[in-house]
């Protein structure tokens, strides 16, 4: 049974930035063999002034879910771990686990935890069968030590 269901990777690309950046800023939070097969799906927006805002995601299910959050954690760094496992308690809801990654790091391949607003989100659907028979510590602590 597999512990990661799903992850969704989502980004928004604001008028003054350039598209193909933030796409490679995007796919950088997935593992290099995925990368060519995944499906991003666009949708055009308007933000708080009118300006033209185009949000973008990615949608992994089974296996390759579980590659890209052991990816995810194999990219950042030991603090960011730490931070992961001592602020769960704000960053998981409802089986899923969030987080937020700086998006110019992310563009250079640096993974790096981020509470701004110009974010990559990645949301971290887990097997509810899994948590409720071990726990959501105990499942996220596994999953940062695999690594």
């Amino acid at each position: 049974m597999n512990v990661v269901e799903s992850v969704e990777l989502s980004t928004h690309i604001h008028a003054t930035e350039s598209e193909l950046k933030v796409v490679k800023a995007l796919l950088n939070l997935i593992p290099p063999q995925l990368r060519s097969g995944v499906k991003i799906v666009t949708s055009d927006g308007k933000g708080h002034y009118g300006n033209d805002i185009k949000t973008i995601k990615v949608q992994l299910r089974g296996e390759d879910s579980l590659s890209v959050v052991k990816y995810i954690f194999s990219m950042i760094d030991q603090l960011d771990r730490e931070i992961v496992l001592v602020s769960l308690s704000s960053r998981f809801e409802n089986g899923k686990l969030y987080l937020r990654f700086n998006k110019q790091l992310a563009y250079n391949g640096v993974l790096r935890l981020d509470d701004g607003d110009d974010v990559i989100k990645a949301v971290i659907k887990l097997n509810h069968w899994v948590l409720k028979n071990e726990g959501v510590e105990k499942v996220i602590t596994r999953l940062i030590r695999e690594v």
